[in-house]
């Protein structure tokens, strides 16, 4: 209760109601403070299933407990693709994409390194965790490239047949995704282990789970939060896949700018606090981990499954990006990997993370849909 009481994210509830009244009772319906309300209302709920998923890991362990966080974390996105993929918005869900990656490196990692490195100059991470981080994110990036080159080799960038061919890829290179997210699990279980027995050896004085998670919250009120929220995060984005096409014409968005820059940005805020947070007590490490595995879960787990999913739903959705969207991808992959190849870092580096985004979300804002 304290928690909620305090100043923060929480707060921003009052929009959950708010979005609802605007959605079901006519005198109040407005599309543009729907989807506001709407978006404001999801980073809230999208903390909910993050404490959730963060206090069920700590009642079942720390290895499990990794793997729970990596399957829920992203569950708002996937909520979203599905919902707006059913209504035929693959391109808004596409764009949604890019701008998780890319927020996820730029902003999360950019302003937990300015906070961190203000408050203690400079910060210092595990460079081994950065790399294998930053290689699934580069093969990610290549992947969503290659549809792109094989449409431009057969010299056909348009028609059925170029559609059905790019699908099928798109397909392939999602299982082969998966399967790199899969192994990239498997190694996280056989690491974990390895440094929970060496613990053992080394201080066989060491508190037992119990101990250590006492304060955790009971399962059932945890996993009854996890599904209320899950619920609420699917009609909070059918309010706003209900709402894109008013935004559009009423404040000439394009889809590229909503999905990219706005979409993603307020999807992240949990994130971004929890990662700043951690960078205030010179836990870059964590920072960094929170920016770096959020991104890779979108390119390895949230895509694949939403091209596979995509089939069922009656709207194919392709890995086939436009030429900014996946320049974008890999300018913020290559400035994050630059960053992070010695393990240091300071607020002027954040700096420049985030005048890239800034640039970025220029771009898109000016780029016709």
């Amino acid at each position: 209760m304290k928690s909620i009481l305090k100043p923060g994210i929480h707060w921003l509830a009052i929009f959950i109601p708010l979005a609802f009244a605007l959605a079901w009772i006519p005198a109040l319906h407005n599309e543009l403070a729907l989807f506001g309300s709407s978006l404001l209302g999801m980073m809230v709920v999208s903390a909910w299933i993050g404490d959730a998923t963060e206090q069920l890991a700590k009642r079942i362990g720390p290895t499990w407990g990794g793997m729970l966080n990596a399957a829920f974390g992203n569950l708002p996105e996937l909520i979203f693709g599905l919902i707006a993929i059913g209504k035929g918005l693959g391109p808004l869900v596409k764009a949604a994409w890019t701008g998780a990656v890319i927020s996820n490196l730029l902003v999360v990692i950019g302003a937990s390194m300015i906070a961190g490195g203000l408050r203690h100059g400079t910060l210092k991470f595990h460079v081994e965790r950065a790399n294998d981080a930053s290689t699934s994110m580069l093969i990610a990036a290549v992947a969503v490239f290659l549809p792109s080159i094989y449409a431009q080799a057969r010299g056909f960038t348009h028609g059925q047949m170029a559609s059905d061919f790019v699908e099928d890829i798109s397909l392939w290179i999602s299982a082969l995704l998966l399967t790199a997210y899969v192994a990239g699990i498997i190694r996280t279980v056989l690491v974990s282990k390895e440094e929970d027995a060496a613990r053992r050896l080394e201080n066989t004085d060491q508190p037992t789970p119990a101990e250590v998670d006492a304060d955790a919250w009971p399962v059932n009120l945890a996993a009854g939060l996890l599904g209320v929220a899950s619920f609420l995060i699917a009609l909070l984005s059918d309010f706003v896949s209900d709402s894109v096409d008013s935004v559009k014409s009423g404040l000439g968005w394009s889809d590229l700018f909503i999905g990219v820059i706005v979409i993603a940005l307020i999807g992240n805020m949990a994130a971004l606090f929890s990662a700043v947070k951690m960078a205030k007590k010179n836990q870059m490490d964590l920072s960094f981990e929170i920016g770096m595995s959020a991104g890779a879960q979108i390119s390895l787990l949230v895509v694949p499954v939403l091209v596979i999913a995509s089939r069922w739903l009656g709207h194919p959705v392709d890995a086939q990006f436009s030429f900014p969207e996946v320049a974008s991808i890999f300018g913020t992959i290559l400035i994050t990997t630059q960053i992070a190849q010695d393990g240091r870092s300071n607020w002027l580096n954040g700096v420049q993370m985030l005048i890239l985004y800034a640039m970025i979300a220029v771009m898109f804002f000016y780029l016709p849909g």
